[in-house]
Formats: structure tokens, C-alpha cells, sequence
């Protein structure tokens, strides 16, 4: 889960296609959300993910469903509410439930940063506060098959991607293998690792927080510095991914 910015509420979301939308939800019960213009901001705000877990909705059987923070059957009246969607998967959005977030809050990414309340432990999530407790418990983000297994299989393959850069860039450290070739092979590869962790990026949070706490990265980092292969663009990409991890 990473800080999200909620965009400004759709055009044709007037006060008046709120009540109608309200009256209508009322009156049939029918899924009055599902209307494109609410939809697509709700999609490019999360690049595409799931508010919560950060899977990618627009992937098959993971396809978005419309979130609302307040549940719709609690408060009627936020059912269109601007403010109380969020795009989220079939998955989160069936784990939590009905739950009562008003009564019993939790981590709502367009208001609070989930770094203030959440950090990764051995590919689990962990509460650091009450607020995060409540919402690991809530959404069941720690559940095996789906999302722990996942940052185990993200961390093994960023391990070998480090293992592979350590080898290239001790050539260089040695005097072994000095080309330009092989120094921009170095150069782009390691913005490429550290891009993967960006916002836009499926499971940003864990990526970003495997990454930047890795020692093996430290020392390559360290390498890369000392044959002047570190650049600014590195360390602009370091500095954006310590915006999504949970540490």
C-alpha cells in the first residue's frame, strides 16, 4: 500500500447526479458507481492497482471493483460520494466486507501515508500503530498464498538481479572488464532495477522496501559510487522509492 493522491471529484459528478445517484441506490439498490467517468480517475489515480494489496486490476479475475472506504449499506448516503471511493480488487474488496471503518478505522491511502502505520517484516505486513494493526487485520494482508508468497518470489528475483550486478560492476572495480559497454550496461541496469519500484510499478511497497533495505544493494551502491558509475539519476529513483516503502 503506497500514499495515493485522490483526483479532483469528475465534472459530471454534479450535486445533482449525486442525489439522483443516491435516491436511485436507495430506492433498487443497484450499482449506481459503475459509470466510466467514476471509474477511469479512480484507475489512473492507482496506476491501475488495487488501493489496498496493489495488484493490478486490469488483469484478469483481478478486474476493478468500485471500493467504498464507508461501506455503501452502512452509509447510503456516500455511496457516490467522491471522497469515500477507491478502486480496489474483487479480493480486498470481498475481505473487507461490511466492516465499519468509521467505528473501527483503517488506513485510508488518499488520507493517511501508509508508511506512518505500516512497515514490512520478512515479507510480512506489520501494524506500527493501532490504525495498521486494524488494517492488516482487516483486509487479511498477510494471507499466504496471495500476497506473502508474492513479495517472497518479488525479493528472490531482486536478489539475483543484485547477485548479477555485484558480479559486473567487481569486473570493473578489479580492472577485469573496463569498457564504456560494459560500464553502461551497469549504468542502466541498476536505473532499470530501481525503476521497477516506482509508483506506477504492481506492488511498488514491497519492491521499494526490499530494495532500499537490502545490504547486498548498499554494497553494490557503494561499488558503483566508488567507480563513479552512481549517478544522479540513481539517487533520484533511491529517493522517490524511500516515498513507498514501509520501513
Amino acid at each position: 500500500m503506497i500514499k495515493l493522491q485522490k483526483p479532483p471529484k469528475p465534472e459530471e459528478l454534479t450535486e445533482a447526479v449525486v442525489l439522483n445517484l443516491t435516491n436511485e441506490f436507495k430506492r433498487t439498490g443497484n450499482s449506481v458507481w459503475s459509470k466510466d467517468y467514476i471509474k477511469q480517475p479512480l484507475l489512473a489515480m492507482s496506476s491501475d492497482k488495487c488501493a489496498f494489496c496493489e495488484t493490478k486490476i486490469t488483469e484478469e479475475s483481478k478486474y476493478l471493483e468500485v471500493e467504498h472506504f464507508h461501506h455503501k449499506d452502512l452509509y447510503k448516503d456516500e455511496v457516490v460520494e467522491w471522497d469515500n471511493l477507491l478502486p480496489s480488487c474483487k479480493k480486498c474488496n470481498a475481505t473487507k466486507g461490511d466492516h465499519d471503518t468509521k467505528v473501527e478505522p483503517i488506513i485510508n491511502p488518499c488520507v493517511q501515508d501508509p508508511r506512518e502505520h505500516l512497515k514490512i517484516w520478512q515479507y510480512r505486513i506489520k501494524g506500527k500503530t493501532s490504525l495498521g494493526k486494524m488494517t492488516v487485520s482487516v483486509l487479511n494482508l498477510n494471507e499466504p498464498d496471495r500476497l506473502v508468497l508474492k513479495r517472497f518470489q518479488i525479493g528472490n528475483a531482486l536478489q539475483d538481479k543484485l547477485e548479477e550486478y555485484h558480479e559486473l560492476v567487481d569486473d570493473v572495480v578489479s580492472g577485469i572488464q573496463t569498457s564504456t559497454l560494459r560500464k553502461n550496461r551497469i549504468k542502466n541496469g541498476v536505473r532499470d532495477i530501481l525503476s521497477n519500484g516506482l509508483k506506477d510499478k504492481e506492488y511498488a511497497a514491497t519492491y521499494s522496501t526490499v530494495l532500499i533495505t537490502e545490504p547486498e544493494f548498499m554494497s553494490l551502491k557503494s561499488k558503483m559510487n566508488s567507480c563513479h558509475l552512481w549517478t544522479q539519476e540513481h539517487s533520484r529513483l533511491e529517493t522517490e522509492l524511500s516515498n513507498y516503502a514501509l520501513i
